[in-house]
């Protein structure tokens, strides 16, 4: 599936995540699969922009995410 490419491709990048219940994530890509994606160095990101660092990876079912923007460094 060319949408799976683009993804593996990205794989090692920086993404801004929002979930379908409006959950925001900052975090590089570090792994996907047909069920999750995996990031590392991630953090949660508050409405109000206040940051927590997330001990571990954080893995993401697909379904729940509603967008994800590349950041560039």
């Amino acid at each position: 599936m060319r949408r799976d490419r683009l993804i593996k491709d990205a794989t090692r990048s920086r993404f801004l995540v929002t979930t379908t219940d409006a959950e925001a994530f900052d975090g590089v890509l570090l792994e996907s699969d047909d069920a999750y994606f995996v990031f590392a160095n991630a953090e949660a990101i508050a409405a109000n922009g206040d940051r927590l660092k997330l001990d571990n990876n954080l893995w993401l079912p697909r379904v729940r995410i509603k967008y994800m923007q590349a950041i560039r460094s």
